[in-house]
This record gives C-alpha cells, structure tokens and sequence, in this order.
C-alpha cells in the first residue's frame, strides 16, 4: 500500500507530493528520521488514508486499510497518553 500526499496537511495535496509506503516508514524510523512518535504515527496514519482515498469503500484494499488503521490507533494510544499533554493528538 502506497499513497501520495502532504506531511502538513492531510487533507490537501501538493505539487511535490510525497510517495511513501510503509516500506519508506520502516525505513525512516531504522535511520531515526523521526522527531517524534508523532511524526511517526502521522506517516503511518498518512499511508493508511491514502490507500481508504485511492480504493472504493468496496475494494478490499479499502477494508484492510480501515481495519489496520483502526489496529494502529489502538496500539498507538497507550504510547500517546504518555506523551506530555501539549504533544498529544486528539
């Protein structure tokens, strides 16, 4: 599962979009790319939302992307409540 989109704004792209894979995400945390759990978790969530906006609701590629984003935000969510309160996300 692949996507292009904008770190920034999730909502929008850009003219420069970004490929990125959970490969690149692998890839960018072994080389301690990211600041924060959050930019971590924002790369992941980004790859998920883009394989939901790129596939029909039909498709399966939709529905593993809904179901793995879902499995994400719960394992993700023990690690952002120790997060101090200013770096949280709602």
């Amino acid at each position: 599962m692949g996507g292009v989109g904008t770190r920034k704004n999730k909502s929008t792209f850009t003219d420069k979009p970004i490929l990125l894979d959970l490969g690149l995400v692998k890839l960018n945390l072994s080389k301690n790319m990211y600041s924060s759990p959050l930019d971590f978790a924002s790369d992941v969530r980004l790859v998920f939302e883009n394989a939901m906006l790129y596939n029909p609701k039909m498709d399966e590629v939709h529905g593993m992307a809904y179901q793995l984003l879902s499995y994400f935000e719960m394992l993700f969510r023990p690690i952002q409540a120790k997060l101090p309160t200013n770096q949280r996300v709602n």
